[in-house]
């Protein structure tokens, strides 16, 4: 089978490798479309050492190729999406479903090839109204559903996502689809806060064309949003952003995953009982799988993600798939996928 294969900092190929061979609970999975992320991105940007490797992958769907003697609940030829967090299954955190922080996570990937191997636990049916582009976003979605759950977002609420990339706008919907009465979406790029507006986003800022506070104050009547969702991270300066933004008595809900400790207004924070959580990946609530609950979401129209994704590869061109998710100026690229 060929794969996706990483050769150093912005050198990525395709070569022949071994299929892998289903024994007791596993589960390989024929890749129909494997969506890039940006932990996928890290190495390419000259992150890291320089090393070969596979290129990864874990946003992905596709169909049953083979199963192992232990595995009942899925079949060869049915269509999937796959949750890429496996925890120990024994430590405390993942015994109360929480497994999304066990101690001992793994992330089974391999998107970015034509078949790739899991774990029975990590493979959910998808239903026929959901292609497999749109499932390849199911681990989106899911981050999403975790935050707005851990944001405890309500009726009432006006909410701000900060960041109009795949994780913000669908975030943006999650909120919307939970009740939230107004959700604006702050960002960079143009084209993204087109398909923001297009998805149901209430109002959007470009915050590269006019202040991001000032503007959402105004939306806001001065008083701030109720919820602000971080979706950034990196060496963004969005904690500042979402410090400034959220009211006095608000949540700011930590979803992106910053390169260096951002800097906290503990005085304003303290002072106006600003709650700031944070929501990383996603597991179970209340004894659901937040990624079925994805499943659902798409099933049933709450959350689009076609209009997400601008750019489609196949798997030889890998390397342009990755250049145009480094720079969305020049590509407008909002969600890249790869279809093996």
């Amino acid at each position: 089978m060929r794969v996706g294969m990483v050769y150093g900092p912005a050198r990525l190929g395709v070569e022949e490798v071994d299929m892998p061979i289903a024994t007791g609970d596993d589960v390989v999975v024929r890749v129909r479309s494997a969506g890039i992320c940006g932990s996928d991105l890290h190495y390419h940007r000259g992150e890291g050492e320089p090393t070969r490797r596979r290129a990864g992958g874990h946003e992905l769907s596709g169909e049953v190729a083979e199963v192992g003697p232990d595995v009942a609940h899925v079949a060869v030829g049915d269509r999937v999406g796959v949750e890429p967090l496996l925890g120990c299954g024994t430590c405390r955190f993942c015994r109360a479903g929480d497994y999304h922080i066990c101690n001992d996570l793994t992330h089974p990937g391999g998107g970015f090839g034509e078949y790739t191997m899991v774990k029975a636990e990590n493979v959910f049916g998808i239903p026929d109204n959901v292609s497999d582009d749109a499932a390849s976003l199911l681990d989106c979605v899911a981050v999403g559903v975790h935050a707005v759950q851990r944001a405890k977002t309500e009726a009432t609420d006006t909410a701000v996502v900060l960041g109009d990339a795949t994780i913000g706008l669908c975030t943006m919907q999650v909120a919307k689809a939970n009740g939230a009465a107004r959700v604006g979406v702050v960002g960079h790029h143009d084209a993204a806060l087109a398909i923001a507006t297009d998805l149901g986003a209430d109002f959007v800022v470009n915050a590269k064309t006019e202040p991001a506070t000032e503007a959402v104050m105004a939306h806001t009547h001065g008083l701030g949003a109720d919820i602000v969702y971080e979706s950034v991270g990196g060496v963004a300066t969005t904690m500042e952003t979402a410090q400034e933004i959220v009211r006095p008595g608000g949540v700011i809900a930590v979803i992106g995953s910053f390169r260096e400790s951002p800097a906290l207004n503990f005085r304003r924070l303290l002072r106006y009982e600003v709650d700031v959580r944070f929501a990383w990946s996603y597991a179970m609530w209340n004894g659901v799988p937040e990624f079925k609950m994805s499943i659902d979401m798409l099933a049933d129209g709450r959350v689009r993600a076609e209009p997400i994704i601008t750019h489609r590869f196949p798997l030889d061109d890998i390397q342009a798939a990755f250049d145009a998710c480094l720079d969305r100026y020049a590509s407008g690229a909002v969600k890249v996928v790869i279809n093996p």
